[in-house]
Order: structure tokens, then C-alpha cells, then sequence
């Protein structure tokens, strides 16, 4: 019985096996097999549980990028870690802005205004990630205050006071209530966005 080929041979084999037929003669014709460079390709992007997320968005100066903005407190962002890229959803930590897409409730005033409002501010940026106590939502996303860099507070902070978001918080998260609080109340007193509009 012959001898299975060694794992490098069988790769080899392999990504040769994969390549154009043109490309193959160029590269016989060049100097044969040994010419050619076989370099991996980048690995794909996969959805990663929030646990992965948070042990590899935690370390000192992890940063992701926002590959997609969901609704007005809502991201999709991607990080690498050792095992590759992935990516995760993120709900802001202590605040709740009005629904724009959910698919059970109807849009609420002013929910099309955060969420555009989020696009503009991270919408392709490199963020960083701040964390409370519980750092996993019931719905398996991650939760998190979100600082975009070259910003001082995070985006909840500027949600809550623009008005485009009310403050949530949610025992045993905490940590950002009373700055958010008082957000709120001046955001309020102003009439600022959804206080005036709503």
C-alpha cells in the first residue's frame, strides 16, 4: 500500500494543482516548478464569539476597524487575534438610541438620524474598546464603549450628548453612568435632537 504524500508535498501539490494553466507554462518555461513563489492567501474574515473579541480587543492598544455601521448604537467591527481576522457585532455600553432597522418594531422618531449620525463619526475607522463588568449582552453581541482614534470620550458619550440617544444602563454595567447622566441632562435642558424633535 503506497505511503500517504507528506503534508508539505500534498499542499504543494495542491496549490499547483489550483493554478491557471498559462501561469503553470510561463512558470516551466521560466525555470520550472522550483520558480514559483506560493504564498498564502490572507484568511477570510469570520464572525468571532464576543469571548475571542474580548480577550483579543482588551489587551493594551487593540484596535479594530468599523466595517459596518447596523443602527444608531450598533457596529460591526473586524480585529485580528493569533488565530486570524474575524469579526464581531458591538452594542454601545449605557445608551440606547431609537430603532431605525429593527425587523419586530416599527423606525422610531429620530432612529434614521443616529444611525446616520454613527455612520459619519466610525464608519471605516480604527476604534478602540472600553469595557465594563459584563461584557457580553443576552443576545451573544459584545458590549462596549466604543472611542474612535484621535477621540477623547466615546461614541455613547457623543450619542447621549447630541441627543441622539438616551441613557441605558443595565446592573451590573455601570462604570459610565454618571458622565452619560449628566450628558443627558444637558442635552435635555438644550432641547438637543431627539428631546425637541421627539
Amino acid at each position: 500500500m503506497p505511503h500517504p504524500p507528506a503534508p508539505v508535498a500534498s499542499r504543494v501539490a495542491q496549490a499547483v494543482g489550483a493554478l491557471p494553466l498559462p501561469l503553470l507554462l510561463v512558470a516551466a518555461a521560466a525555470g520550472g516548478w522550483a520558480s514559483i513563489r506560493l504564498a498564502p492567501a490572507p484568511g477570510p474574515v469570520v464572525a468571532a464569539g464576543p469571548g475571542r473579541a474580548v480577550a483579543a480587543l482588551s489587551r493594551a492598544g487593540a484596535r479594530a476597524r468599523v466595517t459596518e455601521v447596523l443602527d444608531g448604537d450598533t457596529v460591526r467591527v473586524a480585529f485580528g487575534d493569533r488565530r486570524g481576522r474575524a469579526q464581531v457585532t458591538i452594542r454601545y455600553l449605557g445608551v440606547d438610541a431609537p430603532e431605525s432597522v429593527h425587523p419586530r418594531k416599527p423606525v422610531q422618531c429620530f432612529g434614521p438620524a443616529a444611525s446616520r449620525a454613527n455612520h459619519r463619526w466610525v464608519a471605516g475607522r480604527r476604534v478602540r474598546l472600553r469595557f465594563d463588568r459584563q461584557s457580553i449582552d443576552p443576545y451573544g453581541r459584545l458590549l462596549a464603549a466604543v472611542v474612535p482614534d484621535g477621540w477623547q470620550r466615546s461614541v455613547s458619550e457623543r450619542l447621549v450628548a447630541e441627543g441622539y440617544a438616551r441613557v441605558l444602563t443595565i446592573a451590573p454595567n455601570g462604570s459610565t453612568a454618571a458622565t452619560l447622566e449628566r450628558l443627558q441632562r444637558r442635552a435635555r435642558r438644550r432641547g438637543s435632537g431627539l428631546w425637541s424633535a421627539c
